[in-house]
Parts: C-alpha cells; structure tokens; sequence
C-alpha cells in the first residue's frame, strides 16, 4: 500500500504538530488539469471548524484529524471517514488526538495527548479493540505510518530532537543510522522499507541497514512498495523529486509560476501528491507517474489546498479552505 500521511517537518514535530491552517489568499491562479478528480467534503465531527485528511487506504477508508468545539485554539480528535460517515476514535485520556495513517486491515495511527493533558504518545487504534498507547523511548512521541502487516514507525522527542521508533508486536525500538545520529521516519511499505530522513539527507532503512541518498537539506516524505522514494529538497524553496528503487532521481515538474513545491505520498503505479505555492497561494497537487503535474480542484474555486496521501487507485486526500477570504478548511477527498 501506499505509505505516507502527512509530511512533518522536525520544527512541527518538535512541539508535536497541531491541525495547519492555511492562509486566506488571495485567488488562486489556473494551471494543469484535475487529472480527471473532483473533490469531497467530508466535512467535520461536530460540524464546526475544521478538518484535515491525512491518509486513505485501499478500501477508501480516510482517517485524520477535527476540531471539536470552539474558541481560538479548541481541541481536535482523531476520526475515520467511511461511506460517508465520519466516526470519532477518542483519546488515550487527553482532550485531543489525530489520526495520521491506515492500513488495509483499518489499523490507524496516530498521536493523542495523556490524561494529564501536556504529555502526547503515538496511538494504535484497531477494529473491536480500540486505541492502545504504544507509549514512547523518551518524552512525546507520534506515530506516522503502519504497513498491513502491523508495523508501526514514528518518532518520539528527547532533549528537543526527534528519534525514529520501529513498533512490532509489541515491543518499541529505535531507528538509528550507523553513525549514531537519528533517523527520522515519514513512511513504512509493506516489505518493512521505511523512509525518512537522516543526517539531513533523504534515506530509508530496512533491517538495521540505513541508505542515505546524498542530497544534502533534504528529505524523504514517502515509499512505495516498489522502493520509490518521494522527496523533497529543503527551505527556501522547495524542490519536489522521486527517487526510484532503479537509482535514479527524478525531478518532478511543477506549473507555471510555482514558486515552491513539495512531494507528500506516493503510490506503487508512482502517481505521487503534495503542493505547489505560486504568487496567489497553495494548492493541491496530483503527479502522473512521467511527473506531469495536475492541479487539483479545491472546495471552492481558488481557494487553498493541500494533498496529503493517495492510495493505490489514485484516489486522494488533504485539506481544502471553504473561502478564498477566510482560513476555515474541512478534510477533502479527491476520487473520480
């Protein structure tokens, strides 16, 4: 399956990440077409702002993350989207949680605050089970992906930098790289490939063994189940590319006027997603597997989008803001 929710950076991650608002900008320019998808909404748990979609499975079942309540910064909860109908996972005691991924089997990870209500740890949610803390090696810790066979990777904080973790029946371990320094999760496929990034390069890591692919101020946002990395380079500007399991880089092309743009999922047919900035704002992107970019259609015309994971029929899911003037967004599903 596909193995990527949302991309986080370690600044985010350091002070375990909230649900992003975008900006109100202003109208968003045209570009390349939909490539053949319309967009859902799939609205929020308590009808009220707002939501984020943060990954999709093959069943389209969509998991991810809404705000409950109101106030300048009310709660958020973890929830799952299917057949049109949006279910709230709880928490593991705190106030607020966020789905981040699934797999195939609906096994969902995530993040939730304790019940002391600072501390945060990654979550296991499973069908009939419920959500079981898969606690942490150092302070908070998020989960980011699990693979049908029920690995879990993510990353917990320690002295205010990120560590990757490896969950499989049970037991917790750490990602390292073979220099000691720390690697940092972002997907796992189905044959236990994990990607990431280490020593501020692009790498994965597979059974101890860790490859880093030299490109310094990068990162790698997602992997396919054929080796396919998908990656991005760094700030200021951000460049997006995939890395095939062949050993070459692909830079992927962005529309006219992007002036950055970045890679957030990729699928085994290698359609990959993410966004692109211009002058006007963000919007949703949806690459074919030759790098031809489509912009995705938002909720409203010209206002801003994100994509954040497809799954193996090219089905997608993200964000999308309800106006062209206000930061309000609900989840979004892209489908043909």
């Amino acid at each position: 399956m596909r193995t990527l929710r949302r991309t986080l950076s370690a600044a985010a991650a350091a002070t375990v990440l909230s649900v992003s608002m975008l900006p109100a900008p202003a109208a968003a320019s045209g570009g390349a077409a939909s490539g053949g998808l319309h967009a859902v909404d799939l609205g929020t748990l308590t009808g009220t702002c707002c939501s984020i979609a943060s990954d999709i499975n093959d069943q389209g079942i969509v998991v991810g993350a809404s705000q409950v309540g109101t106030g300048e910064n009310p709660p958020e909860r973890a929830f799952r989207w299917r057949s049109g109908t949006m279910t709230d996972l709880g928490t593991l005691g705190g106030p607020s949680a966020s789905a981040q991924a699934v797999n195939n089997n609906g096994w969902i990870v995530g993040y939730s605050m304790l019940a002391d209500g600072v501390t945060t740890h990654a979550f296991l949610w499973r069908p009939g089970q419920g959500m079981t803390d898969l606690g942490s090696l150092g302070a908070d810790s998020v989960a980011v992906d699990v693979n049908d066979s029920g690995v879990v990777v993510g990353y917990y904080v320690d002295d205010a930098q990120l560590h990757g973790f490896r969950w499989a029946n049970g037991v917790l371990a750490e990602i390292t790289t073979t220099s000691g320094l720390p690697f940092v999760p972002s997907g796992i496929n189905r044959y236990g490939m994990v990607s990431g990034t280490a020593e501020d390069q692009p790498a994965t890591w597979k059974a101890g063994a860790v490859r880093l692919y030299g490109l310094t101020g990068a990162e790698g946002t997602a992997v396919n189940d054929g080796g396919d990395v998908a990656a991005v380079t760094g700030a200021p500007y951000y460049v997006p590319f995939v890395w095939r399991a062949s050993d070459m880089n692909e830079p992927l092309f962005t529309p006219a006027g992007t002036l950055s743009a970045g890679t957030t999922d990729i699928n085994e047919a290698r359609h990959v997603v993410g966004w692109r900035q211009d002058a006007a704002g963000v919007r949703a992107v949806f690459w074919s597997p030759t790098g031809t970019p489509h912009l995705l259609p938002g909720l409203v015309p010209g206002a801003q989008s994100r994509a954040y994971a497809v799954n193996k029929y090219g089905q997608a899911v993200g964000q999308g803001n309800l106006s062209t003037t206000t930061g309000e967004y609900h989840a979004v599903l892209w489908t043909h």
